[in-house]
């Protein structure tokens, strides 16, 4: 997605997307998300890896990794795996991180 498209809706797909203008929705993704710097985006995000450098709200689930780049802004509950904050990035809510697929009962 270029910076002057904008995406609403949900969206699943079996790859990997880069957003550069505005989304918002549900976006299920089996590979990753990138959100460029400028970017506004106020959606569920789920997806391996997920690299944020532009403003992002809702809820967010890392399969694996999220990068949070220097201009990053996050506001929202997170699960991920791993998590990586530069340097002037801001994040607001709750982070859960662990093993999520060997979730036992009782959790």
């Amino acid at each position: 997605m270029g910076p002057n498209d904008s995406l609403e809706g949900k969206l699943t797909y079996d790859g990997s997307v880069h957003v550069d203008g505005r989304a918002e929705g549900e976006f299920r993704v089996t590979g990753n998300i990138d959100v460029a710097s400028g970017a506004k985006v106020k959606a569920l995000l789920e997806a391996s890896n997920v690299t944020i450098k532009g403003d992002v709200e809702g809820a967010l689930n890392a399969r694996d990794k999220l990068i949070l780049g220097r201009g990053a802004k996050l506001i929202g509950d997170i699960t991920v795996r791993r998590l990586q904050i530069e340097d002037g990035a801001s994040l607001n809510g709750h982070v859960r991180m662990g093993d999520f697929e060997q979730q036992g009962s009782g959790g």
